[in-house]
């Protein structure tokens, strides 16, 4: 991105200082209409997600084609993705998953197999090499992300700044297959483990025992369903695993593992309990995508 675009999703997140998305919104909307195609690209995503405005796919790829014919070679890319060989964005096809099967009913564990195409699978890794951190866990006295012995992995998350269309479509369709809707997905996160790293035995629920995780559920509600894809599976060893019901899953390149976090009664279910284990050659991808059980309170 350059400087002018930079300042405007500055002001659109507040990220490095002050938040005025409606003046950041003016701006990136001037630059993209001036022909800048880097502006041009993130309004692509800005109508995809619904920023600051109603959502629109047809704006969206709009805007995607104007990127791509002012020169942005992520526009053309994801164009390319989006198309898949047939010159034409064919939206239904994109955002419907195929069937899905259970693995259990309590707790709720279901898999899908082929939920997306190798080329999806490849992008977000590309994304994420690169700009990879160590991964972070949820203080529970203070809030603040914070790095945790139990957890050894690396990750990448989409926020603003980072997300595209290819990105949301696949949010989209992560929304069909768990009948939950976009607005309450938290940003989602490319997690990459290398040999021996690992994510031990936790609950993507939280609680209210600490003040940090309190305030957390008040503002945000509680993480009701947890969306794995597996991204590729050129490795050994790195499965899913709920050790209270004996259950250890690993999913082809494209597949997808969901479950919720909570009972039917919508309280935290400790059955969920699950690790990701460790891999014992290669390097283990996948995209997680946590969902809460409603849009965030205001600050």
């Amino acid at each position: 991105m350059n400087d002018r675009v930079d300042i405007a999703m500055q002001l659109l997140t507040g990220i490095g200082g002050t938040s005025e998305p409606d003046r950041g919104a003016a701006l990136l909307t001037a630059a993209a209409e001036e022909g800048d195609s880097g502006a041009a690209a993130m309004m692509a995503t800005i109508e995809a997600i619904g920023a600051g405005r109603p959502q629109s796919w047809d704006k969206a790829f709009a805007w995607l084609r104007r990127a791509a014919d002012l020169g942005s070679t992520s526009a053309r890319a994801q164009l390319a993705l989006l198309e898949r060989g047939t010159g034409a964005i064919d939206l239904p096809a994109l955002i419907t998953p195929p069937p899905k099967r259970s693995l259990c009913d309590a707790p709720r564990i279901r898999a899908i197999d082929g939920f997306a195409t190798p080329a999806e699978c490849d992008w977000l890794m590309n994304r994420a090499r690169g700009d990879l951190g160590p991964a972070m866990v949820l203080d529970i006295r203070s809030g603040r992300a914070t790095t945790h012995p139990d957890r050894t992995n690396k990750s990448f998350e989409f926020y603003l700044a980072e997300m595209d269309v290819v990105v949301q479509i696949l949010r989209a369709r992560i929304a069909a297959a768990t009948n939950l809707p976009v607005p309450v997905f938290e940003s989602a996160q490319v997690m990459q483990y290398s040999v021996g790293e690992e994510f031990r035995p936790h609950y993507d629920f939280l609680t209210g025992e600490g003040p940090g995780w309190a305030a957390e559920m008040q503002r945000l509600g509680q993480r009701i369903a947890t969306f794995l894809l597996f991204l590729n599976d050129d490795f050994e060893g790195g499965e899913t695993e709920f050790p209270k019901i004996g259950i250890s899953h690993r999913g082809r390149r494209g597949d997808a593992l969901f479950w919720a976090n909570v009972d039917p009664a919508g309280e935290a279910d400790p059955q969920t309990m699950h690790a990701g284990l460790p891999p014992t050659r290669g390097e283990k991808w996948i995209l997680s995508q946590w969902i809460r059980d409603r849009t965030p309170a205001p600050e």
